[in-house]
């Protein structure tokens, strides 16, 4: 049996599928994951969603808390309590684990206007099936690219 589609239905909702689509979460696997595949597995324990702590190696800095997801076409979407919004990036394997980068913006508290971004980079190992941690730096720029500071943190992933 096919199920006829309304053209106008799908175009009215293109805005709200369009960012599921782009990040392959509608469909599993997509080509592009398959013309991109380097020997890497293909069915990455990393791939899917995980709920993140994240610490910094800054006195008195609070951890924040997270949510990050990982997809076939190595696409990071991640998000924090410190960022409050969201961050994106990309992911691969390594021998040694895997590695994830991913950028966001920063606001200022006060007025909300944009004041820099930061860069996360981390490599990570699994600690068990549903776990990994990983470490690394978040490097500070300003609007004009300029580099304001470089902090080392740790995240801990649980698989939910």
């Amino acid at each position: 049996m096919r199920t006829e589609l309304n053209r106008r239905s799908l175009l009215s909702r293109g805005g709200t599928l369009a960012p599921l689509v782009g990040l392959g979460l509608l469909g599993g696997t997509t080509a592009a994951a398959a013309d991109t595949d380097t020997g890497e597995s293909r069915l990455s324990p990393l791939l899917g969603t995980w709920a993140v702590q994240v610490t910094f190696a800054i006195p008195n800095r609070p951890g924040e808390s997270g949510l990050f997801a990982f997809t076939a076409d190595r696409i990071c979407v991640a998000t924090t309590t410190g960022a409050g919004h969201l961050s994106l990036g990309s992911w691969r394997t390594t021998t040694q684990g895997f590695e994830f980068t991913f950028r966001h913006f920063m606001y200022a508290d006060d007025d909300g206007s944009w004041i820099g971004e930061v860069r996360v980079q981390q490599a990570g190992r699994f600690t068990s099936a549903g776990s990994w941690t990983a470490s690394g730096t978040g490097t500070a720029f300003d609007t004009e690219g300029n580099q304001l500071q470089v902090v080392q943190s740790a995240t801990a992933g649980t698989r939910y």
